[in-house]
């Protein structure tokens, strides 16, 4: 029921919990499971709660809407002509296939549709799938307004639940006589129950939280290490690190005993493992390059795998496993390899990021500078060796599954691409067509690839036979991340032209040196052409 009444407040509300006075005046500053008793018991008032929220002028606007305004009324909004008529463009042009795409008014006007009709739900007193069957799996339906048979007893629990909450009484008696009625059918069997305590910790707990808080912690003193050179300052930035660590990987322990299954079939969970990996990646590589910057790049990489996993619905979090998915050797084979593959590319964005700022922006050049560009190369050949072995292993699944190596789905075609953009880039490195500004704007290029390639082909063309990993939320931060990276790059070619070019020449000759000290990979292995501005 706490995950029910979190998943019901986003569908309706857009998020969990709002601040008093910063969302909806039916809800603001009230908890999840408050409003899922009010929906439950007093269906017809929250009719009149401006709760539903509508960002969009335009469609405001077109609906006949206070354009100012953001939340409105299920009563106001069920009758609204225009806001149906939209609605119903977008699923039809949704049904036709790819060649028609639903505009941005249509696709708003979809989603406050699809919350209406949530609090239609609720509106007819239909019950919920709560009371467990003897001998079977299944769950018999009861609510205030009816119930299935045999579950009529629970029925008349929760009127009770619904005369002591609409009389403003204590509810603590008619709720363990509701759990006394439920427990009277059936005990949960052993794992179940447990599966449920360890849920309730999950939500209460919110370990990717505490991750995040841990990784900004573990950052803050890495810095202050870097800056101050100090054995306590080690030690604690190790215990931060590790916490962080610690913390994810409970939260993906919690969602595999939880859920039943690994934690890899959908975005949410892509991204939790996406971050998990930058930091182990991070960890690694530090203790063989002690003097690099791989570990405060995989803890930077690591907190924006998990802030972005906070923009996914709480709906596409705990998704049930569809029956392809349910293969689990090639399950956990293939995506946590090309999810491992996305976390190292992003690794390689980050360094990049570094390198940029100190030698192009602040134009601040050192010998620990010009390791960063070999970091970032050592970290795209990781990356590009993971990507090909995933897509492969990809496909395999793909012949297993489907019966065919190959098809061209959009999924594939990206995948496909993004290995190639990537050979492209080390092999233009390899060979000398690019240098170290080059092969920093190519990393942060590139993974603008990478996520069309895991994000874009799901969100945005949303078609193809990867339809499981579907979903929606997040989109204009993505596109606003996408945004600043191209005026990021952009500027980085602005403030590029104004080095001379003996600084280019020298950078670019000390470069190569660093790089032939790493195994002569990142450096050509014929003569080099005469030293050039190149980017």
């Amino acid at each position: 029921m706490d995950t029910y009444a979190r998943r019901v407040a986003v569908d309706l509300t857009g998020r969990v919990r709002w601040a008093e006075g910063k969302g909806p005046n039916g809800y603001s500053g009230e908890d999840h499971l408050d409003l899922l008793a009010a929906l439950l018991f007093t269906p017809r008032e929250m009719f009149q709660r401006e709760l539903i929220p509508i960002e969009r002028r335009s469609l405001k606007r077109r609906a006949g809407l206070d354009p100012d305004r953001r939340f409105f009324a299920p009563a106001e909004l069920m009758m609204n002509d225009e806001l149906l008529r939209l609605a119903n463009d977008f699923r039809a042009k949704k049904q036709r296939g790819t060649g028609l795409r639903p505009t941005p008014d249509e696709q708003a006007a979809n989603e406050a549709q699809a919350r209406i009709s949530a609090m239609a739900f609720f509106g007819a007193g239909q019950g919920l799938a709560i009371v467990p069957v003897p001998g079977t799996q299944a769950y018999a339906r009861a609510g205030i307004a009816d119930a299935d048979h045999g579950a009529e007893d629970v029925q008349h629990a929760l009127l009770a639940i619904q005369d002591a909450y609409t009389r403003g009484q204590d509810l603590l008696e008619p709720t363990n006589a509701l759990i006394d009625t439920i427990n009277a059918h059936a005990e949960p069997d052993p794992a179940t129950a447990q599966a449920v305590r360890y849920e309730l910790f999950y939500n209460r707990h919110n370990p990717w939280r505490a991750s995040a808080i841990a990784t900004v912690l573990a950052l803050l003193l890495l810095t202050a290490r870097w800056l101050i050179r100090s054995r306590v300052l080690s030690v604690l930035t190790a215990l931060a690190i590790l916490w962080a660590l610690g913390e994810q990987i409970l939260g993906l322990a919690l969602r595999v005993l939880i859920l039943g299954r690994a934690p890899v079939s959908n975005t949410y969970e892509a991204l939790l493992w996406m971050g998990i990996v930058s930091v182990v990646i991070g960890v690694i590589a530090h203790l063989i390059r002690p003097k690099s910057w791989y570990l405060g790049a995989g803890l930077g990489a690591s907190l924006l795998a998990v802030l972005f996993s906070m923009l996914v619905p709480i709906g596409d979090r705990t998704n049930a496993l569809p029956a392809v998915l349910r293969s689990n050797y090639w399950l956990i084979v293939h995506v946590l390899t090309i999810v491992a593959s996305y976390a190292a590319m992003l690794l390689a964005a980050v360094l990049a990021h570094v390198y940029l700022v100190r030698d192009v922006l602040l134009r601040h050049q050192s010998d620990r500078s010009e390791r960063v560009i070999v970091q970032v190369y050592r970290v795209m050949q990781v990356g590009v060796l993971l990507l090909t072995a995933g897509t492969i292993l990809g496909g395999v699944w793909a012949a297993d599954s489907w019966g065919r190596f190959w098809g061209w789905d959009p999924k594939e075609t990206w995948s496909l691409i993004s290995i190639l953009v990537y050979f492209t880039l080390i092999h233009a490195r390899y060979v000398g067509w690019i240098r170290d500004f080059g092969l920093a704007v190519a990393a942060i290029v590139g993974f603008l690839a990478i996520v069309w390639t895991f994000y874009g082909v799901n969100y945005v063309m949303a078609t193809g036979l990867h339809s499981y990993g579907f979903g929606s939320g997040g989109e204009r931060w993505v596109a606003l991340w996408a945004i600043v990276e191209i005026l990021f790059v952009a500027l980085c070619f602005i403030r590029r032209p104004r080095m001379s070019i003996r600084q280019q020449s020298n950078a670019t000759d000390r470069a190569d040196t660093a790089a032939n000290g790493f195994n002569n990979a990142a450096a050509p292995s014929h003569p080099s052409p005469a030293v050039r501005p190149s980017t």
